[in-house]
């Protein structure tokens, strides 16, 4: 007998009540998760103690297979791109862009404790920030600060332009002027421009002497030299130099254009920045290291 089809106005509410259970239901298991191990921690983004979430599952099969992770490798980079903040749902690596943006810029000589109690301060009012693709979790604290300029990289837009309210960028060749910006703020990106030299240069041009480039970027430990997986052609075609690799999904997501190796800070340095790692060296066990650039004053 023959299995007759669902009507469609009885099929979609039933894949919505479907998929929003499995939702609940991870949901629900990555909270015991965190009660059984204790993941329970002061955010540095929203200031509330709360539960961290850790989700294997953010890091699929594919993207460890082809990158060639180790379980190790694995299981660090779902600690940099989970353990969600149950209060505010900033993941690792913001938080701890967070915690450096706190040292790094103090309010009335003290270091505050959290991003939304230092955004509402005179010394985070003064800086001219560029966010260059959002940060998710910083991005929701920062927006309202009046010289915070968030951008996306729109493809087929207008360098400069805005669509539906968003302004588009291209970190190749910004259209911001030289000396504009006291602190630019980056996460996950620096891997997905066709030409990095190019990218760091227009960084640098767009801080002030003194000014801060702060991001993260997945450097692989596994690789001990930065090296091309991709070529972009002026047609716009892409040329794969190596295997080919996409984020977040490995065959699916945007282009992995460089593999960012061990000798990424000394590329940095290289590009004219006064270099600093956050939180210890790139290991099998933490792949959450923040970098802080900064353009020489003299």
């Amino acid at each position: 007998m023959s299995k007759l089809p669902l009507p469609r106005v009885v099929k979609r509410p039933l894949v919505v009540a479907w998929n929003e259970a499995h939702r609940l239901g991870w949901l629900a298991r990555d909270h015991a998760s965190a009660m059984a191990f204790g993941r329970r921690e002061h955010c540095t983004v929203c200031g509330k103690t709360s539960r961290m979430l850790y989700r294997r599952r953010v890091i699929p099969p594919r993207l460890v297979e082809l990158w060639g992770l180790s379980e190790r490798q694995a299981e660090a980079l779902a600690r940099k791109e989970s353990c969600d903040c149950a209060g505010c749902g900033a993941k690792l690596r913001a938080r701890r862009m967070a915690e450096v943006l706190l040292d790094l810029y103090p309010v009335d000589g003290r270091r505050v404790t959290d991003l939304r109690e230092w955004s509402g301060s005179h010394e985070a009012g003064r800086l001219r920030i560029a966010e260059i693709n959002r940060i998710d979790g910083i991005h929701e604290v920062l927006e309202d600060l009046a010289r915070f300029h968030p951008s996306d990289y729109i493809p087929n837009a207008h360098r400069g332009s805005y669509v539906r309210g968003l302004r588009h960028e291209d970190l190749d060749d910004l259209t911001y002027e030289d000396n504009r910006f006291d602190l630019v703020l980056t996460s996950e990106t620096l891997e997905h421009v066709p030409d990095l030299a190019r990218s760091l240069a227009e960084i640098r041009r767009v801080l002030v002497p003194g000014g801060l480039h702060v991001f993260t970027a997945p450097v692989s430990p596994h690789f001990a030299k930065t090296f091309p997986r991709a070529r972009l052609h002026r047609d716009g075609s892409i040329e794969q130099l190596a295997t080919c690799i996409r984020h977040p999904g490995g065959d699916a997501g945007y282009p992995v254009f460089t593999e960012l190796g061990m000798d990424f800070p000394e590329l940095l340095r290289e590009a004219g920045f006064e270099t600093e790692v956050r939180f210890g060296p790139v290991s099998d066990d933490d792949l959450g290291q923040v970098y802080v650039c900064r353009k020489p004053t003299v």
